[in-house]
């Protein structure tokens, strides 16, 4: 089993990336096999350009990134997302990331009859931070972040997708944030 790691954030000192860092750690502690895709790190461009709509119905793909995330995506058993919300939606690279690398023929086949999912990933783990409360961002916006990307997993055939926020990060405790970081390997 391979798990992928995707995070957006482009601050190494995020609490984003102490998730990762967690993470990483215990899957390195237990010998398992994993990959680690930053968007920030790796300068992906999420913006669509002309030329790459033009191939997008028959999957055809002009950045070489997204052929080298295409090709880890189909090893990948397991992806972890991780990410802010930020103007209750992911970061644009995320966003970018699903158009263009969640291609037609590749993660999806639509020959007019309905999306038929091309991938097999077995489970996914989404964490993502705030700085509003948990309860104040699900009451306002599930539906416009949490319930959009699941959708999109599932069309193109991810599995058991469960979803892990920390809200309110700003005027946490170093305790809660540690605490909440010592929990994070558990959940994948």
């Amino acid at each position: 089993m391979t798990t992928t790691l995707i995070i957006d954030h482009p601050w190494k000192e995020s609490f984003n990336h102490g998730i990762l860092n967690k993470l990483t750690t215990g899957l390195e502690q237990d010998q398992k096999i994993y990959q680690v895709i930053d968007l920030n790190k790796d300068g992906f461009n999420p913006v669509m350009t002309e030329e790459e709509l033009a191939g997008y119905q028959s999957g055809s793909v002009l950045d070489p990134l997204v052929l080298h995330y295409m090709s880890i995506l189909r090893e990948t058993s397991q992806l972890v997302l991780i990410f802010p919300i930020w103007w209750y939606c992911s970061p644009a690279s995320l966003k970018g990331f699903l158009d263009k690398v969640l291609l037609n023929e590749f993660a999806f086949f639509d020959g007019g009859n309905g999306i038929q999912p091309l991938l097999s990933i077995e489970s996914v783990v989404v964490f993502t931070t705030s700085d509003q409360p948990t309860e104040s961002l699900e009451k306002r916006c599930t539906r416009s972040y949490k319930h959009q990307l699941t959708t999109t997993l599932e069309d193109v055939g991810m599995r058991n997708i469960s979803w892990h926020h920390l809200g309110y990060v700003k005027h946490l405790t170093d305790e809660e944030r540690n605490e909440y970081l010592e929990s994070v390997y558990d959940k994948i």
